[in-house]
């Protein structure tokens, strides 16, 4: 028994001794860091007082957090735009990635060049993405600007000096590219024993019995997994934002990462607690959607 004890010890210790340098990596890129911005958050730290953070004492120690929910209407615009953003993409990306999915995976004629094209605009940076449809919003050369004025002559529809056309032109650049959670479903489904669908087809279920009774109850777990990285795209929105409306107009499509952007770096203020409070903040809302949609999956548990 000794000698399994000691040898167990060896071996524990070994183990250890090759994971240090990742773990290490870690507490310095990651966990430090976090520490950093939760601990901050309760400072005054800008650009009065560049060097070194200062604690707001106990009897104000929530301050930032009372000022940035009842007093930063740019915050409560950014938080309500970055529900918003997700909630749109649970009912919109992720059902369109299902169906996309289940009508591929029947493998008919020309499905393979289908998904090909589907998955094209997640091979493409968010860059060109954003780029791409601030010229298809441009008021003076926009396919869409022409579009709607001629469906309405002499509207002059500009979508990104609009507060309302603008959340949604930001929305439709990436709420339908869908083609990475697709992969996945795609995969799931070719994963799930042929000898279910043969007999299901032997008792004489259709195809849309076979879809829903079968295919999407075991679909679960993965949709509850692409459901997380999808849901926290949108909560973390910020390329398209900076590339394609910069916030505007007025501070109208603003999510909480461009918040923290603008608040931390893009001011002469430089108010980086502020910002790390809305870091904090941002960081509970991700742990509250990740633990509601695993809950509502089970995707731990994998039923």
């Amino acid at each position: 028994m000794k000698k399994k004890k000691s040898r167990l010890n060896k071996r524990t210790g070994f183990i250890l001794y090759f994971l240090m340098p990742a773990i290490l990596l870690y507490l310095i890129i990651y966990a430090y860091p976090l520490i950093n911005i939760f601990f901050t958050s309760f400072c005054e730290w800008n650009s009065k007082n560049f060097v070194a953070p200062r604690f707001l004492g106990w009897d104000h120690v929530f301050d930032n957090y009372r000022k940035i929910f009842t007093v930063d209407a740019n915050f409560q615009r950014a938080l309500i735009n970055s529900i918003k953003w997700v909630i749109l993409t649970m009912l919109i990306q992720i059902p369109w990635s299902v169906l996309v999915a289940l009508v591929l995976s029947k493998r008919e004629r020309g499905w393979r060049m289908t998904r090909n094209a589907f998955v094209i605009p997640n091979i493409i940076s968010t860059a060109a993405i954003g780029l791409i449809f601030l010229n298809l919003y441009s008021p003076a050369r926009g396919i869409v600007t022409e579009i709607c004025n001629k469906i309405v002559p002499g509207s002059n529809v500009s979508v990104l000096a609009n507060e309302k056309w603008a959340f949604w032109g930001v929305t439709f650049s990436f709420v339908l590219f869908g083609g990475s959670s697709c992969l996945l479903l795609m995969t799931q489904i070719f994963s799930i024993d042929p000898g279910i669908y043969e007999a299901a087809k032997v008792d004489g279920a259709s195809s849309l019995q076979i879809d829903t009774r079968i295919t999407l109850p075991l679909l679960r777990p993965m949709i509850g997994t692409v459901s997380v990285i999808a849901a926290n795209y949108g909560l973390l929105l910020y390329n398209e934002i900076a590339l394609i409306s910069g916030g505007g107009p007025d501070n109208s499509t603003y999510s909480l990462s461009f918040y923290i952007y603008k608040t931390a770096l893009g001011s002469q203020k430089l108010n980086f607690a502020r910002a790390n409070t809305a870091g904090v903040i941002q960081i509970f809302l991700g742990i509250l959607l990740v633990g509601c949609i695993n809950r509502l999956f089970h995707t731990k548990d994998g039923e």
